[in-house]
């Protein structure tokens, strides 16, 4: 059985991406008990007793159920959810997407969302202060081309958030995030290179530079806990200033 000083679990379905890496070291910090989720067989070794890792396929919402359960049988109460899924798989044009194409990167960066979401609200209604947190993207909000189905999803994310805030009320919060550009795996391509004009991006930014994962992780880490408790229904944007919203 985990124990923490809180006895209170946050499950962090994406755990194995630069952001999830980064905010499983700061609620482990914290003395949250964390349950990681994630497509990979192995995640990294975190080297904490209050730490318990899943190879779960976050688009299968029967391998999602019985993690629940364990949450239960290990005696702690479900506190916080947070869902950071999310693809890029093919650069095109929406008129040069297959359906296959659109579906598969609309899937895992929104679908894992609603599953996970479906499967622990009713377990996170049952804790006094839970919250849900939902990863979106600035991408949801502005015009990009060859990002048309991960834009799609962000912005269903934010939708979503906004429908399941109402529904779970005033037992469970549920807020997004908006990053622009953050350094991850994400931004790079296979031989090493970025998506983009790193330079040019870092100009236009008024904060002079691209967001770290662990100052993603930070907001998420607000979201969750009691310094966010008469906020829900709300989406955070963190990008330096790139978006003004």
């Amino acid at each position: 059985m985990i124990t923490s000083v809180k006895n209170e679990a946050i499950v962090v379905v994406g755990a194995n991406s630069g952001i999830g890496k980064a905010l499983l070291h700061l609620l482990l910090e914290n003395n949250h008990v964390v349950y990681g989720m994630d497509i990979q067989p192995e995640s990294e070794d975190i080297g904490h007793t209050n730490y318990k890792y899943y190879n779960v396929d976050p688009l299968s919402i029967d391998a999602m159920g019985p993690i629940a359960h364990i949450i239960e049988k290990d005696g702690v109460e479900l506190k916080g959810l947070v869902n950071l899924c999310g693809t890029i798989l093919q650069f095109k044009p929406i008129a040069q997407l297959s359906f296959d194409d659109w579906n598969e990167t609309y899937n895992i960066s929104f679908k894992s969302c609603f599953n996970s979401c479906k499967v622990f609200a009713p377990f996170l209604k049952k804790t006094e202060g839970a919250a849900i947190v939902n990863m979106s993207s600035g991408l949801a909000f502005i015009g990009q081309k060859n990002y048309g189905p991960y834009s799609a999803a962000k912005a269903a994310v934010i939708s979503f958030s906004k429908t399941l805030a109402a529904e779970l009320a005033p037992e469970v919060r549920v807020n997004t995030v908006a990053p622009g550009a953050v350094d991850t795996n994400f931004i790079y391509k296979e031989d090493g290179s970025t998506r983009f004009d790193k330079a040019l991006y870092q100009k236009m930014v008024p904060l002079g530079a691209m967001a770290k994962p662990k100052e993603i992780a930070s907001v998420i880490f607000f979201l969750l806990n009691d310094g966010a408790a008469h906020m829900t229904g709300q989406c955070l944007h963190v990008n330096g200033g790139a978006g003004m919203h």
